[in-house]
């Protein structure tokens, strides 16, 4: 019996036109509506998230597992290590890379060209840039580094206890080397008393694999990333047709 579905934001819940599709909507309040927790499990941090999504879910898991949430608060809050962000904070003063900084509150692009502009661009997210050092001694939760898979290793020769993950080309998910949506997901089963074999996952990108190895059963959107979709359990439709309705109606979970 399932009591916790999960789901990815960008290329999942969200479609290609950055929009939640009125058959996702329905099968949210219908898998709520059936005694199912549903829990968002995203990149964004908690002001990023686009009106059609905030308020929407019973749990947020926000930064790729780095704080968890709910109404009646924080049940993980782990940013990354302050040595570790003054390592990517000196890389990116050297000219090494760019980032796209997240505190709790904010967020912003260490520099403004025609690279991070476009990454942000595509995104749909803040175009601004500001001064990279001011984050020395805050708490970080999450850079999106501005990198190529190839030059990936740059990032973890700045920080050396942080991991890499990615969900687009276009740049690399930095989090602490524990962190993780699945860190996010075990913490969750702890609040709840949910255990794995009771909750079901979706996504589509290589940030949602640690959100399969914790789950019970998996789910890739037809969109999905070809590993994504070999490990999944079940492949459904993509994101623009109806592929969270339709995994949910799979499942008899609506």
């Amino acid at each position: 019996m399932i009591k916790a579905a999960f789901f990815d934001v960008d290329g999942t819940l969200l479609n290609s036109s950055h929009k939640m599709l009125e058959s996702t909507k329905q099968a949210l309040a219908q898998l709520q509506a059936n005694g199912i927790r549903t829990v968002l499990a995203t990149g964004r941090g908690s002001f990023e998230l686009p009106p059609c999504i905030k308020g929407r879910f019973d749990s947020y898991i926000c930064f790729n597992g780095q704080l968890c949430f709910d109404n009646e608060g924080d049940y993980r809050d782990c940013p990354i290590d302050p040595q570790d962000v003054n390592g990517i904070i000196g890389a990116v003063e050297a000219g090494i890379f760019d980032v796209y900084a997240l505190t709790r509150t904010e967020s912003f692009l260490s520099r403004a060209n025609a690279r991070t502009e476009d990454f942000a661009t595509k995104l749909g997210l803040s175009t601004k840039a500001n001064n990279i050092s001011r984050l020395k001694g805050a708490a970080v939760y999450q850079f999106c580094a501005i990198v190529d898979t190839p030059e990936e290793h740059l990032v973890r020769e700045a920080a050396t206890h942080v991991r890499t993950t990615r969900w687009t080309p276009l740049f690399c998910d930095v989090i602490p080397e524990e962190g993780g949506k699945g860190t996010g997901i075990v913490a969750t089963f702890e609040r709840y008393g949910i255990a794995p074999e009771e909750a079901i996952a979706f996504g589509d990108g290589e940030n949602d694999l640690t959100m399969f190895d914790e789950c019970g059963c998996s789910v890739a959107m037809g969109n999905a990333w070809d590993l994504v979709r070999e490990r999944a359990d079940y492949v459904t439709d993509d994101m623009d047709n109806d592929g969270i309705w339709n995994a949910c109606k799979h499942f008899g979970l609506i």
